[in-house]
């Protein structure tokens, strides 16, 4: 295997039963608050709209993993900003491992934490990445094995 590409989305059902609650509960509230008042202010039809607007739009969010011959890279879309890029010369390390994402990173998405950084979207395994600067990245993967296969093609651990 030359190239490792892998999509993950937020589809957790339990995450799915929460935005279907709120969803409701931000309707309902603003159903109300017609009811009672005829007209609903700017501020609360503006930030109900926010609310449902991320209830639906998280959604639509995926992450992308591409491990090639020239480094890994992983991103959020449809968000340019999150693009990161580790070149394998730019390694000290880099492994699967089995993570912990509540206690290590406080949960899922874009974690961040001093020197320690995330992007994960589910799960409890992923992609462990030391830099040459001390810094460490780790990137959530549903497919250990074949992440693995690619990483020891293209790169030797310093520690193994």
């Amino acid at each position: 295997m030359r190239v490792f590409k892998e999509e993950q989305r937020f589809n957790q059902w339990w995450l799915i039963v929460i935005c279907i609650l709120a969803g409701i509960g931000i309707l309902l509230n603003l159903a109300r608050l017609l009811d009672l008042s005829g007209e609903i202010s700017t501020g609360k039809l503006l930030g109900s709209s926010l609310g449902l607007i991320v209830c639906v739009g998280i959604f639509f969010v995926k992450m992308h993993t591409k491990i090639d011959k020239s480094g890994i890279k992983v991103w959020f879309s449809p968000f340019g900003f999150t693009k990161k890029y580790y070149h394998w010369e730019d390694l000290e390390n880099a492994h699967t491992r089995k993570y912990r994402p509540i206690s290590e990173f406080g949960g899922w998405g874009i974690r961040v934490f001093r020197k320690h950084k995330a992007y994960n979207i589910k799960g409890d395994k992923g992609i462990q990445l030391k830099t040459k600067k001390g810094k460490f990245f780790l990137i959530g993967t549903q497919q250990t094995y074949n992440a693995d296969r690619v990483i020891n093609r293209y790169f030797k651990n310093s520690e193994e």
